[in-house]
């Protein structure tokens, strides 16, 4: 029969020692003779090899560095740490962490304690940002106050929702739009072929030499972005006829016709530079209807006029166009795609 090699007990054994020499014996963690950390003081940022880490605070900071200190035994699984953080002064914290560890199917515990000694620096980020670094420029123009205010939107929550190395450097109004001075070429490149993507329009990269580093060329690119007057679901006044803008692909707009027959069409965003578009839908009063015909009370003149509701048409209440001029209301809308 096997024993114990350590005090001859009999079974279970790990390894040939029994569980009660394992947890007198068995260490699952331990710590490294210095712990010291190099942090960026101003955004909390951890130098790692090769790159930073971002986090929060200080104290998240500390806490991933300690942890990724710890020295396991090998051959463990489960392995989990609880700590307690106690600032010293500001580059020290007293760290407290009980571990534990499954160990040959047996649960083992240990406490680590130690100080962490902070080194401060200021990371890559932080330095491009107080330099005024950027590499791309990225230009919105449009001649619509709403599509561009859509489209600024959309950059803003980009590099909200960005890591720190992307970022702004200025930004601001600008002569036929709105600008961006952003700290990547490519995220900027990548920003200028989603605004394309969505709102339609068309892209033009450029380059300039700023300088030379080693033995190579620097270019700081400028995207410019031209976006159309209108987004998808406005409703344009064509020749007389009302359309209604059902998707924007790149360079080419589709347009529903919203009278009978209701034909659909692709066009060349360019062939629309300065369209008459309406103001949004409003609910009207009903005066008299006939089949398809009614008679409708136009709510800036107070004045009847007629319209013509779409084929298989059913409601109470009708939302109608109004063209630029408020001349005449168009015609129903509701159950219209």
């Amino acid at each position: 029969m096997d024993i114990c090699l350590k005090c001859g007990a009999e079974p279970p054994l790990i390894s040939q020692i029994c569980h009660k020499c394992v947890r007198e014996t068995v260490v699952i963690s331990r710590l490294p003779d210095v712990l010291r950390m190099v942090d960026c003081k101003s955004c909390y940022s951890l130098k790692i090899p090769g790159t930073w880490l971002e986090f929060d605070d200080l104290e998240s900071a500390v806490s991933h560095f300690f942890e990724s200190s710890i020295i396991w035994k090998e051959n463990l699984s489960q392995q989990k740490t609880t700590q307690s953080l106690e600032q010293l002064d500001p580059a020290k914290f007293r760290v407290k962490a009980k571990t534990n560890a499954n160990y040959g199917g047996l649960s083992l515990e240990s406490n680590l304690e130690g100080v962490v000694e902070i080194k401060y620096q200021v990371c890559q980020t932080c330095s491009r940002h107080a330099g005024g670094y950027y590499e791309a420029i990225l230009q919105i123009r449009t001649k619509q106050k709403s599509v561009l205010d859509a489209a600024v939107e959309k950059v803003f929550k980009d590099i909200d929702s960005s890591p720190s190395e992307f970022f702004s450097t200025e930004n601001g109004p600008a002569k036929g739009g709105f600008d961006f001075q952003l700290s990547s070429t490519e995220r900027a490149r990548s920003l200028a072929r989603e605004l394309m993507i969505q709102f339609g329009g068309h892209v033009n990269e450029t380059n300039t030499l700023v300088g030379r580093k080693d033995g190579r060329d620097l270019l700081r690119h400028t995207f410019g972005v031209r976006l159309p007057s209108f987004l998808v679901g406005d409703y344009l006044l064509i020749q007389e006829k009302v359309y209604k803008v059902t998707r924007l692909d790149r360079r080419k707009a589709k347009l529903r016709l919203m009278e009978a027959p209701y034909t659909k069409k692709m066009v060349e965003i360019d062939t629309l530079r300065t369209p008459n578009i309406l103001e949004k839908p409003v609910e009207v009063q009903i005066i008299s209807s006939r089949n398809d015909q009614f008679l409708l009370l136009d709510p800036y003149t107070h004045q009847t006029v007629e319209a013509v509701s779409p084929s298989n048409w059913e409601g109470e209440t009708i939302q109608a166009l109004r063209s630029v001029s408020y001349t005449h209301l168009t015609l129903p809308t509701k159950r219209i795609v």
